[in-house]
Order: C-alpha cells, then structure tokens, then sequence
C-alpha cells in the first residue's frame, strides 16, 4: 500500500514556492537600488512581514486554534498576502512609476490628459482591491475562529456579528465596522455600482484624495499581522490600536 502523503510536508512546501514567488516579485521593484539600500527596503517591506512559514511554525507549537484546521486556513492566508501584494503593487509602486514620475502635477491635473486619467485609472483599481483585501482578511478570521467561511454574500456583516464571540482576541477590528461601512458608501458603492465619483475630476469637481482610498490600508499594513502571531500564539501583544504601539 502506498503511504500517504505527509499533509504538513505538502503544505510547508506549497507555502515555500508561495512565499519564494512572492519575494522575488517585491525584491525585483528595488532591482535599481544599490544591494544595501535594497535590503534595507525589504526588511520593512509590509508584505514580507507576513511570514507565513513562521506562521505555521507558530500554529503547530500552540494548541489555541485545532491542528486540522491549519491547511484550510493556511489557504485563506495565500489569499490574504496575494491581495495585500496587490494592493500595494498598485499604490505606491506603479501609481508613482507610471503616473508621477512621468510629470504628473497634482497642482495641474488636466495638463497632461494622459497621466490625468491613469492616475484615475489606478484610483479606481485601488478603491476595488482594498476593500477586497479586507473581504479576505474577515473571510480568512472568521475561519480561523469558527472553522468555516462566513455564510451568504455580505461578509461583512457576519463578521462583525460574530466579533464579539472571540474577544479579547479580535477587538482591536471592532472599530473598523464603521470604517468599512463609510468606505462602501462613499466610494466602492458609487464607484461600482452607481455613476462614477471619479469622473468628477475631469470636470473641475472634487477631487478623490488617494489617502482617503487608502485609509483602510492602515491597519492591515500596521498591526494586524502582529496581533494575528499572537493570537495564534496565546502570547499577549502591545497593541493598544492597531496602527500605534505602546
């Protein structure tokens, strides 16, 4: 009889090409840079602070979630770190590659026509793909909580129901519902499903500041990984809100 394969084995060594992939395509934006400046990018880069083998290493050592959970969730986290490379593929990597740096003047917008609608071209990618990022981080929580996906098509909603149920470990994302609710509203509703808030632009109307897309960037780039090491881990972390320290 042939033996089966060693589940954990498998999975550490999918994760491996994942993360290899992974740091070649962030390693490959400082390929211009001297050796040290590059190393020195890469070791603050908040894509590669998810370190997803550390993660399954910390998984397996501590028994607060169940072992046979881990290669489910370990899906849901691929997931997660695709999108985060996503996003931030986008925003600042080509937005500034193919936008600023070409002579965009934010004080002229319409002075080079081009450059004025690629820049909204890429706020609009960027509106779509946050809001996606946390569509993944909630689905890959929940998971991790309750051993399934959330239930119909309004993650959100059962996400922040649920919440509670978990706390102390998730309560530092309670305060994000309304955030999350706002952003909907305010621009990926519109934006998607109704008459372009960008297009104003074009026209002399408001303009859509790009840190306002990225505000919900903040916590997923600044703190959430930490508290999720150390909710896996049952070791307290001194995260008093996640984008601050103390």
């Amino acid at each position: 009889m042939k033996k089966a394969p060693d589940t954990t084995t498998h999975l550490r060594e999918r994760v491996a090409e994942f993360e290899d992939i992974i740091f070649q395509a962030r390693s490959a934006q400082h390929a211009d840079l001297a050796p040290e400046h590059a190393k020195l990018f890469l070791s603050h880069d908040p894509v590669l602070a998810w370190n997803l083998s550390s993660f399954i290493d910390a998984y397996l050592a501590s028994s607060v979630y169940p072992a046979e959970r881990l290669v489910a969730v370990m899906d849901r986290l691929i997931d997660t770190k695709l999108q985060l490379h996503f996003v931030t593929q986008v925003w600042p990597g080509t937005m500034n590659l193919m936008v600023y740096l070409r002579g965009f003047d934010p004080k002229a917008p319409q002075a080079i026509p081009n450059l004025q609608l690629a820049r909204l071209a890429y706020s609009q990618a960027m509106i779509g793909a946050t809001r996606v990022l946390w569509e993944r981080l909630m689905r890959l929580i929940y998971f991790l909580e309750t051993g399934n996906d959330p239930v119909g098509k309004h993650t959100q909603k059962s996400f922040f129901r649920e919440l509670p149920n978990w706390s102390p470990r998730w309560d530092l994302l309670a305060e994000f519902q309304a955030d999350i609710s706002n952003y909907d509203q305010v621009f990926r509703t519109p934006e998607y499903h109704k008459g372009s808030i960008l297009k104003r632009e074009l026209l002399g109307g408001d303009i859509v500041d790009i840190n306002d897309v990225l505000g919900l960037m903040t916590p997923i780039t600044n703190g959430v990984w930490t508290v999720m090491m150390s909710n896996i881990t049952g070791v307290p972390h001194n995260i008093i809100r996640l984008g601050r320290k103390v």
